[in-house]
């Protein structure tokens, strides 16, 4: 044991970078973590030829671990984490990275590992410099990277996270991305660094992996307890080095990650699944899901080549997901292909703006056979699964759900007409996406027998932002408190027709949002399995009274800022920052991204080529650092 004093404090105030309460003993990793340092200028034990092909071998070598770790986390439905790591791959991939590498090992006779981190300063460098608080934290990004491929190149172990971290807390001077993937698989209880903001990639890994994470002033100073016990609140930014029993227990009550298994009480929303893929379902631990509340058939229809799924094919697959269901209530949305959905064997025609144009039911009146097809498998599905629900997506207004009624008639009609066993016992769904459907929710509520609201489009549409679009990140905001107040009267109106409400977008799957959605009068929430664990810890530590109070208080706000203030949130573009269209760069002064082709506002210094958005950006940068317009 260490022994303590009365001087010594009995906790650290930090900042919090990724919430949750987690206790375990303390590890240090805060030993060097660079390989052996290489000779800088190639010998006559080498050329440039030779360094120029290690680079590019463990260049392959890192890239390829890279993809496997994007499979695995696309394996555990951790998407938004993939593309983190698929972001890293395209760094690497980058042919102007390769090509500014390659000059430094010919022209500065440097070798591989020189010119790899000589290359990478520089780009770390411009994200520092640049007056945008994301772009300069992902410098924490290139850092890593250049840290493996130093390992890469000299074949030398990268950093790992010891064994003896699992169940741990982890206190490292910096939290990178590769030591959040180790700690997630490894089960580091939660993370202590020195370096680092919310905003940087890791502390969205770690936000991902329900990983509580907080800053303190120093890794070093905690030395002393090492293999001690110690608990980390990310709620409260607090560090406890000596926790009572007491403590720990008051502090814990909302369980670990994973962990929270029915909670004694009701929980204040029922929680369901949102899945793309039967696969999902097959390692999911139900306890505590009320069923799938949202299979999306897009990727069913994405996976063909040449045509549309036949309803045999899709027959099976529907009939597969209820297996795996286990006799639980199944939603199926019927297909929504367009917009950021294409499918090659399908055109489209002329549109501007595909989120706006042929998409979901408007495919039906030129193809009537597509939702016949698959309304016909769903029903066949359901014969001996009585629980299948159906979903309809982009519904705007009465007339357009009796255009969809009468080719759902048409369905029904046409299996009782070829003797096919089914069932034509199933609940409808409204979902709504559209501003429409938000004033007419009354009138069309009659028609369903309970809706869902599918929040990604609907902010979207509401406030006239792409969510996609890099650059409007900060303004596609589920969190406004107007969004909150439209959720709200949606609730009010079908608490008064005696209907559920569900919420099946990515809000959903916000465990800072979940307990104000449930106060709002949201009866059910429907959630990728990567959120299930945060979600069902945040909503089983709640209570119907604190979750009233929490949307209250939302609600009386004036902006998103004093929404997340209240939820102590990071705003939710801080991860929108897409790095790997190759006609694409960002501008190092205001942070946009800017298209390279065509683009007259760029130069190049010391073999790195800059793009801005406007020429008295360009200006200001290069009395910033010097150099020369590009002619």
């Amino acid at each position: 044991m260490v022994p303590t004093t009365q001087d010594e404090p009995a906790s650290l105030r930090g900042e919090a970078i990724s919430p949750g309460v987690a206790a375990g003993p303390l590890v240090l990793l805060v030993g060097p973590a660079e390989p052996p340092a290489a000779r800088d200028d190639v010998s006559s034990d080498s050329t440039p030829a030779e360094e120029i092909r290690r680079f590019r071998q463990s260049m392959s070598s890192l890239v390829q671990d890279l993809e496997r770790t994007v499979e695995s986390l696309e394996a555990e439905s951790h998407s938004s984490e993939a593309d983190i790591i698929r972001a890293h791959a395209a760094i690497l991939n980058d042919p102007e990275f390769h090509h500014q590498v390659q000059a430094a090992i010919q022209e500065a006779r440097l070798v591989a590992e020189a010119a790899v981190e000589r290359v990478m300063r520089q780009i770390a460098a411009v994200l520092r410099s640049s007056e945008s608080s994301v772009l300069a934290e992902r410098a924490s990004d290139l850092r890593d990277l250049t840290e493996q491929m130093r390992a890469k190149l000299s074949l030398h172990p990268a950093r790992q996270v010891p064994p003896e971290a699992a169940g741990a807390v982890l206190a490292i001077p910096e939290l990178l991305p590769s030591v959040v993937l180790q700690g997630h698989r490894l089960g580091v209880r939660a993370f202590l660094v020195e370096r680092g903001t919310a905003l940087s990639h890791a502390a969205i890994l770690a936000r991902s992996f329900g990983i509580p994470t907080l800053r303190v002033p120093s890794v070093e100073a905690l030395r002393p307890r090492d293999g001690q016990p110690v608990l980390v609140d990310g709620e409260a930014g607090e560090l406890l080095l000596r926790p009572t029993e007491e403590e720990r227990l008051h502090r814990l009550r909302a369980p670990d990650k994973g962990k929270a298994r029915q909670p004694a009480k009701k929980l204040p929303a029922r929680l369901w699944v949102s899945i793309t893929d039967p696969v999902q379902l097959e390692a999911l631990d139900w306890e505590g899901v009320e069923g799938v509340g949202l299979y999306r058939t897009e990727t069913l229809f994405m996976q063909e080549a040449d045509d549309f799924p036949s309803e045999d094919d899709q027959f099976r697959v529907y009939g597969r997901v209820c297996e795996l269901a286990g006799g639980r209530p199944v939603t199926i949305r019927t297909v929504d292909i367009g917009a950021d959905k294409p499918v090659p064997y399908l055109s489209l025609g002329p549109q501007d703006n595909p989120y706006l144009g042929m998409r979901a039911h408007r495919l039906f009146r030129f193809h009537p056979e597509l939702l016949i097809t698959q309304i016909r498998a769903i029903l066949r599905a359901a014969h001996g699964h009585p629980a299948v629900r159906v979903m309809y997506p982009m519904i705007e207004s009465v007339d357009q759900w009796l255009f969809i009624r009468e080719l759902v008639n048409q369905a029904i009609q046409s299996l009782r007409k070829d003797g096919l066993p089914f069932s034509d016992h199933f609940e409808q769904c409204l979902l709504v996406e559209t501003p429409a459907a938000v004033w007419d929710f009354a009138r069309l509520l009659r028609e369903f027998d309970y809706a869902s609201v599918g929040t990604n489009d609907l902010v979207q549409f509401l406030f006239a932002v792409e969510r996609n679009n890099v650059n409007l990140t900060d303004l596609y905001q589920p969190e406004h408190p107007v969004f909150l107040r439209i959720l709200r009267t949606l609730a009010q109106e079908a608490q008064r027709a005696g209907k559920p409400l569900a919420v099946c977008g990515e809000m959903a799957g916000d465990p800072c949002l979940a307990g104000v959605l449930a106060g709002l009068g949201v009866t059910d929430l429907s959630v990728s399995p990567g959120s299930l664990g945060d979600v069902r810890a945040r909503l089983g530590a709640a209570t119907p009274s604190g979750c009233l109070g929490l949307a209250t208080a939302c609600l009386a706000a004036a902006t998103a800022r004093e929404v997340r203030a209240v939820l102590g949130k990071v705003a939710a573009g801080a991860a929108g920052l897409d790095l790997r269209a190759e006609a694409h760069a960002v501008d190092p002064v205001c942070g946009m991204v800017v298209h390279t082709r065509g683009n007259p506002m760029t130069f190049v210094d010391e073999g790195v080529r800059y793009y801005f958005c406007s020429r008295i950006h360009m200006l200001r940068f290069m009395d910033k650092i010097g150099g020369e317009p590009h002619v």
